[in-house]
């Protein structure tokens, strides 16, 4: 297991171990001192936490209902690792794993890995590419995929982020999308809904405002819903502003929804600096395909097939404010 750390010239810092291209640091200079908004543990607790803590998740991010995919009269079981569902792309994925190092330079990093046809029960080679790159006070995730055989493909970052090192529910926030997915008892999606009260993000508010007034967030113990984005805009899909009001983090991507999970099971997760971190410590904004789309042709299609290139871009960018 390595950790290699990069650096640019507008003095962003991120750490990278190959171990599940796991984001580790992701600092900026505010005040004349370095703050890394990234949750991390220690490189040796990787294999053991169950949160997934900064790793690029999949082949399929999120949930696939009943660990079953049907296509073309074919049927595939996969890895039930959540209950009867497959989480992430199954117990031991891309998550879990070293991935070779393909490239590196001051302030980039490209690793690659293959998923091995029968992988946790999927169909197909696939192979993966991620590059992490600074520009400015950007981070860039581009993530790539190839397959030898139709197989569903949902890939996205699984970092947690905290912008001040306090509750996350005092973080402010903003989604520019007027439609989410409420999920059922196993947070699989029951359809598409306009957003409504706590879940109407669209003008901004504080993360925890009517907290636990909704049914949806009784059942998840807070936020862990896809909201969708109409067609691409200029404007960032979503903002995250720190409860002191210090940093702001706008997200850019190509994929057609996010993933707001507020940490809700983070607890007895290890920190890096020793202790544990609790719920609502970190929040992730996971861009992705929509999901158990597989069962659901109605909300997208995931599968790629031979010949076909999976593209995915999302861009993360911090701006300190003048409070």
């Amino acid at each position: 297991m390595r950790e290699f750390h990069l650096q640019n010239e507008a003095g962003l810092r991120l750490g990278v171990l190959d171990f599940g291209a796991t984001l580790t640091c992701f600092a900026i200079q505010i005040d004349g001192r370095y703050r890394n908004v990234l949750l991390a543990c220690d490189p040796l607790d990787y294999p053991n936490q169950r949160s997934y803590l900064g790793a690029i998740v999949g082949r399929f991010a999120n949930r696939i209902g009943n660990a079953r995919l049907e296509r073309a009269g074919q049927e595939w079981q996969l890895d039930a690792n959540e209950g009867t569902t497959c989480l992430h792309g199954g117990s031991d994925s891309l998550h879990n794993r070293e991935w070779q190092l393909a490239d590196l330079a001051e302030d980039r990093i490209r690793l690659q890995t293959r998923l091995a046809d029968g992988e946790q029960g999927f169909p197909g080679n696939l192979d993966v590419t991620v590059e992490y790159r600074l520009e400015q006070t950007d981070l860039v995730i581009e993530l790539s995929a190839t397959t030898d055989a139709p197989t569903p493909v949902n890939l996205t970052s699984h970092a947690y982020f905290n912008l001040d090192g306090g509750d996350v529910r005092d973080h402010r926030i903003t989604i520019n999308a007027d439609r989410y997915l409420p999920t059922d008892e196993r947070s699989l999606p029951l359809g598409i809904a306009p957003v409504e009260g706590v879940f109407d993000l669209r003008h901004g508010k504080r993360v925890g405002e009517q907290w636990m007034t909704h049914s949806q967030q009784k059942k998840c113990l807070g936020f862990d819903h896809c909201f969708l984005f109409d067609d691409a805009s200029p404007s960032p899909q979503a903002t995250l502003m720190a409860g002191d009001g210090s940093l702001c983090m706008e997200m850019y991507t190509n994929q057609p929804g996010v993933q707001l999970y507020t940490g809700n099971w983070l607890a007895g997760t290890p920190k890096r600096e020793g202790g544990d971190w609790g719920n609502y410590q970190g929040l992730c904004l996971e861009a992705q395909q929509v999901p158990d789309s597989p069962n659901h042709p109605e909300l997208g299609d995931p599968w790629l097939l031979p010949g076909q290139i999976y593209r995915h871009k999302t861009r993360y960018s911090l701006i300190p404010t003048d409070k």
